[in-house]
């Protein structure tokens, strides 16, 4: 649409010369081709630029009207008419007509010019002029020209265009939103380089996917301040009737969005595989990145426009922010929070862009635990490897030096009474209580029986001590256990049928089961070795989990125990990622198939998010047309 009338209110304030005069003949120019009639407020022209003028209102003090009409050839007429008002001559010609003009005005020498010009024959015939126009206007019907404008979608396609160039050359917006989106990324990307599949990587890439989603609040507050410059444009050109208020706002909310894509692109590209996330889930990255671009955004926008200027629409801002990265779930647990902090977490914007690229990053994988490196170094053990019932040697368990003190240490007093104990072979021991055993094993492990030789050891601590007939140090234990037995002298005596049969006496003891005249010295040189398995065997249980093969079946499982605790001390423990995501409240424990199971990335998180983005969005539009600010 072509206007009619042209007003320009000052249009060369603030400009040089020059400048002026191209600016003031560009409109003369205008005004001629396009036959315009143009109104200018102009202050002190110079003789070039206010010679481009046909026609002058010039204004006293107060507003009233001290001269409207013609300027006449080179300002003649104008300048003849304030000589006139002084009665001396006119300005050499090498004088401003428009300074001469306010010279007089200034000097008050010729009166009131006012009064004068309301009294001259000019103002009779502008005054004439309008009364002729005013009875044509009573005389002919009024006629109301409705224009109706453009149409609502072009004029959301102008304002859209318009404010994608208006971004595009804003360097506060567009050039740093990216170099502060690059540069942090790749930043982060080098502190979090190629973080490898443990449970400190998994810790790491939930600490990356957080800091990540903090640099998208720098851009946030950067762009306050171009929206609430651009605020009274808006109000002017709205109250004008150039576009409504709801096209102006569509158009800012769909021009941001090429520049919310360009910046998701600029921080996968970057942080993506530097971190070394993992392959398959770009797909959800780059959108759920996507929609935390633009939500934050809109979050900062948002406060821009509810607020009256940038300081109060920051300091909001910051603070949301602040309490949102407090309450997201990471930095504090959910189960950690206090009960009257439920209700930010769960009404938390960040909260939901975490949970959900978290999830899509960890559920699903399986992350290593180094058992080995959480625990002083232990050297390795060997279990014998023998289904055969005879073993070479007293030791059923060979532990590799250093890892099992060598000596009167539990550890090794009992590996030697396990060796003796698979000598000897099944149990003889019918008794069901074997309390007394018991008691018997612990008195020989802590008066140091079981050191070698072990099978004189064993005699000297329970049978006979020395040549002296000193009553052995676990005698009692001994004797308690053989008083048990069914027939019991009886039953262990066979073990000494092959010893020279002497006088004995028993020193005391309950009852005599030993040769007469049995010396340890003849006992020492006789088969030590088959005598002590042979009592072994006496005193031991019987059935299951006690003889030789009940021995081996346990052998055989702390064998497993052995190979799968060395396993786990090798390679480690795989802990599957929803498990770790369980400790957050971002997964849950079927019981039914006992597993983790996070199902919420896509219907929980995306759909939360996008509910929020269209919430803040309806609430920017809803501020656009209801909400003006007078004062920033």
């Amino acid at each position: 649409v072509q206007p009619k009338v042209l007003f320009l209110d000052e249009p060369t304030s603030g400009l040089g010369v020059n400048a002026a005069a191209l600016v003031m003949g560009a409109v003369r120019r205008s005004t001629d081709a396009l036959g315009l009639i143009t109104l200018v407020t102009i202050h002190q022209p110079s003789r070039k630029m206010f010679e481009l003028f046909d026609d002058l209102l010039l204004l006293a003090k107060g507003g009233k009207v001290a001269y409207c009409g013609e300027l006449g050839p080179q300002s003649k007429t104008l300048v003849d008419y304030f000589t006139s008002l002084t009665g001396e001559e006119g300005p050499p010609i090498f004088v401003n007509p428009a300074d001469f003009v306010l010279g007089v005005l200034d000097d008050g020498s010729a009166g009131d010019a006012a009064p004068t010009f309301k009294l001259s024959n000019m103002s009779e015939k502008m005054i004439s002029l309008i009364d002729e126009d005013m009875r044509n206007v009573s005389e002919h019907p009024t006629i109301l020209i409705k224009h109706g404008g453009l149409t609502f979608f072009r004029e959301f396609r102008l304002l859209f265009c318009r404010q994608f160039l208006v971004q595009w050359r804003n360097p506060s917006y567009s050039l740093m939103r990216m170099s502060v989106s690059a540069g942090a990324t790749f930043l982060l990307g080098l502190l979090f380089f190629d973080i490898k599949k443990n449970v400190q990587g998994a810790v790491f890439s939930i600490a990356a996917i957080f800091f990540m989603t903090f640099v998208l609040v720098i851009p946030m507050q950067a762009a306050v301040i171009p929206l609430i410059e651009d605020r009274a444009v808006l109000y002017r050109e709205a109250v004008s009737g150039t576009y409504s208020r709801l096209t102006y706002g569509l158009g800012q909310l769909f021009a941001d969005i090429p520049f919310h894509f360009l910046n998701t692109v600029i921080m996968y590209a970057i942080m993506y595989h530097l971190v070394g996330f993992r392959a398959g889930g770009q797909g959800y990255f780059i959108f759920m990145l996507f929609l935390a671009n633009w939500s934050v955004m809109s979050l900062g926008q948002m406060f821009a426009l509810l607020t009256p200027n940038e300081e109060t629409a920051n300091g909001l801002a910051g603070l949301s922010v602040i309490l949102s990265v407090c309450l997201m779930g990471f930095l504090i647990s959910s189960s950690a929070m206090p009960d009257g902090w439920l209700w930010a977490y769960h009404a938390n914007l960040f909260r939901y862009i975490l949970q959900g690229l978290v999830t899509n990053e960890i559920s699903g994988q399986f992350y290593n635990v180094d058992v080995g490196a959480l625990i002083p170094p232990i050297n390795n053990r060997t279990v014998l490897d023998s289904s055969e019932p005879s073993l070479a040697g007293n030791k059923a368990i060979a532990f590799m030096p250093g890892s099992i003190p060598e000596g009167d240490n539990y550890a090794a007093q009992g590996t030697r009474f396990l060796g003796l104990a698979l000598r000897a072979g099944e149990g003889e021991n019918t008794i069901d209580s074997h309390d007394d055993l018991i008691g018997l094993i612990d008195c020989m492990f802590q008066n140091t029986c079981m050191v070698e030789p072990i099978s004189t050891n064993f005699i000297k601590c329970n049978v006979l001590d020395d040549d002296s007939m000193v009553s052995p140090v676990c005698a009692d234990q001994f004797d308690s256990v053989v008083r048990h037995l069914d027939n019991g002298i009886d039953h262990i005596s066979g073990c000494f049928s092959n010893v020279t049969s002497v006088e004995f006496a028993s020193d005391g003891r309950d009852f005599d089961f030993l040769p007469s005249n049995f010396t340890l010295n003849e006992f020492i040189a006789s088969e030590h070795d088959a005598i002590a398995s042979c009592l072994t065997r006496k005193i031991l249980p019987q059935g299951h989990g006690s003889g030789l093969t009940s021995i081996f079946d346990a052998m055989n499982k702390l064998r497993s125990i052995v190979a799968w605790i060395q396993d786990i001390m090798e390679n480690g423990i795989d802990i599957p990622g929803d498990a770790i995501l369980f400790y957050f409240g971002w997964s849950e424990f079927d019981t039914g198939s006992k597993t983790f199971n996070a199902p919420w990335k896509w219907y929980y998180c995306v759909f939360t998010v996008s509910m929020f983005l269209v919430g803040m969005e309806t609430i920017k539009l809803v501020a656009i047309n209801f909400i003006v600010w007078t004062k920033r």
